[in-house]
């Protein structure tokens, strides 16, 4: 019994044993397949690491490319930056005219034309006038005759700038950018008595006594213009007696869009005064748009009323975004588009009034003009831009504050701080360069003389008008009104002046006449020429051959 005993235990333990080895085994197994798992996970660990830090690796490569590239290309565009405004301080610097006026005459063999630019080197206020300059084909030379075009930031007539003799020499082909005597347009006082159209000024301290009379008057509001600048002032707190403080009736009741008071700039150009002959750039304005809403009159907040501080694009008004942002409306038309349709008000007086008002004043100072000229070997040389500011009151009545002339540092702040402005600047410039043909030089024109230029642009034949008559007895000894436009009648000086208006008009691009007026067929026809008897005898000669040329063709009316 015992023996079996023992025989079954050493069995089980065999079996046991066998059973403990084998899990033994099997874990051994186990755990050489677990190595063999591991060992495989830590290689594919490792790989993943090894690729993430691939991956991490590329990505800052690409990173620090980008970097690379974008910190290249901002360079570049310095540089350029750079280079644009180093070739303006070129235009600008005397030391430079020399070089640049060699360079310039071998470069004029290749038919570019030069402009000349005189003035401080104050270069932001000149890079869009540049850049019209450059665009239109022109290099930038020096004095002498080594140039087509002199551009000037001051009048070149007096000091500081003083070049009269330079004026004096100038060729035929020859332009510069200021009338003698255009001070009596652009400063700071224009009577009220030439237009209806300006607003009651005053001039401290001569004038003021007749401000105080004025000022008792019910319902009148001023603004004080002084050292540059200008703010709307209970009238007990206006400076009554520092010298050239002028002191203007400001419109108390100005139309508002979006409750925000505005002014006009509209861009005026004199080509001759002697005929008297004026271009307006009727086909946008440029808006200075308040930054607050004005309502009602509080002078401890001047944000609300025009200043030239005090500059806001149009689209700052929700009315006028939509036309100029979404429609493509220029500034003209969206505040047209919000007259008609919106407030429903007729806006085709105000043109009318503009032309008027700038009108008034240039046939005003017409005489002053022309005793400034006199002295010049060559007037028909000059041209001239000019800003008009205009406030608009809520019957649509027109109201001139102010004109500058061009280059001006109020119209370049203005383009720097407004795209739209800077946009018209450029237009206005451009257009009226083209107006007085300095857009369209002609290649290598130092090679012809001015006469041969004139003469292959327009014909003795193309000034002609009164067609219908000059060929009859009645002209034959030329003592007739009705005959003064015939070939036969007039004089070479006189067919160059009309020539020069013949071109004038054919170049106007956007500008349309104001000076001499247009007018329609029917009013061209039917004219009385004996209103024309207190004119000078050019400008009546002048008036009457564009009302001649009208009559023959509906191109010449407008």
């Amino acid at each position: 019994m015992s023996d079996k005993n023992g025989a079954s235990n050493n069995n089980t333990d065999k079996k046991n044993g066998k059973s403990t080895n084998g899990k033994k085994a099997q874990e051994k197994k186990t755990d050489h397949s677990n190595g063999k798992a591991d060992g495989k996970n830590g290689k594919a660990d490792t790989r993943k690491r090894t690729a993430d830090e691939g991956e991490s690796f590329l990505s800052q490569v690409i990173h620090i490319s980008i970097i690379v590239v974008l910190t290249a290309i901002l360079i570049s565009l310095w540089n350029t930056y750079q280079e644009q405004l180093e070739k303006r301080r070129q235009c600008l610097n005397p030391d430079h005219y020399e070089t640049t006026a060699r360079n310039a005459s071998k470069e004029d063999a290749n038919g570019r034309p030069v402009v000349w630019l005189y003035g401080d080197a104050d270069v932001p206020k000149w890079l869009d006038l540049v850049t019209v300059f450059n665009d239109m084909g022109y290099i930038c030379g020096g004095p002498g005759n080594e140039w087509d075009v002199l551009w000037t930031h001051h009048a070149p007539f007096a000091k500081p700038l003083d070049l009269k003799n330079v004026v004096n020499s100038m060729e035929g082909h020859q332009k510069v950018n200021h009338f003698p005597g255009t001070k009596c347009i652009t400063e700071e006082v224009l009577d009220s008595s030439i237009s209806k159209y300006i607003p009651s000024t005053f001039v401290m301290p001569r004038q003021k006594a007749d401000f105080l009379k004025e000022s008792k008057k019910p319902n009148k509001v001023w603004i004080e213009r002084k050292n540059g600048a200008s703010m709307v002032k209970d009238v007990n707190d206006l400076d009554l007696s520092t010298e050239g403080t002028v002191i203007q009736e400001y419109i108390a009741n100005p139309y508002l869009i979006g409750n925000r008071k505005f002014d006009i700039t509209v861009y005026v150009q004199l080509t001759s005064v002697d005929p008297l002959r004026v271009y307006l750039l009727d086909t946008d304005w440029a808006l200075r748009v308040a930054p607050q809403e004005y309502n009602p009159i509080d002078y401890s907040k001047p944000e609300q009323y025009i200043t030239d501080s005090y500059v806001t694009p149009i689209t700052a008004i929700p009315e006028l975004k939509k036309l100029h942002i979404d429609m493509k409306h220029n500034t003209k038309q969206s505040v047209y588009a919000q007259l008609k349709f919106f407030d429903n008000k007729d806006p085709d007086t105000i043109d009318g009034q503009i032309m008027e008002a700038v009108r008034d004043v240039f046939v005003a100072k017409r005489d002053e003009l022309r005793k400034a000229l006199q002295g010049y070997i060559r007037p028909n040389l000059f041209f001239e831009l000019f800003k008009f500011d205009f406030a608009l009151d809520e019957n649509l009545k027109v109201h001139l504050l102010k004109a500058d002339t061009l280059p001006s540092d109020i119209v370049s702040e203005l383009a720097d701080k407004n795209e739209e402005h800077k946009e018209i600047y450029k237009q206005a410039l451009y257009a009226g360069l083209s107006l007085t043909g300095v857009a369209g030089v002609v290649p290598n024109s130092r090679n012809h003389s001015a006469e041969d230029v004139l003469a292959m642009k327009v014909r003795d034949c193309d000034i002609q008008a009164a067609t219908d008559r000059c060929h009859l007895p009645i002209c034959e000894t030329c003592g007739k009104q009705e005959c003064v436009l015939c070939y036969q009648c007039t004089t070479e000086d006189e067919r160059f002046m009309m020539k020069e208006a013949y071109l004038e008009h054919v170049n106007r691009h956007l500008t349309r006449r104001i000076y001499p007026e247009r007018m329609t067929q029917e009013e061209a026809k039917n004219y009385d020429y004996h209103k024309d008897d207190h004119l000078a005898p050019r400008d009546r000669l002048i008036r009457e051959w564009f009302r001649g040329k009208c009559v023959e063709e509906a191109y010449w009316c407008s």
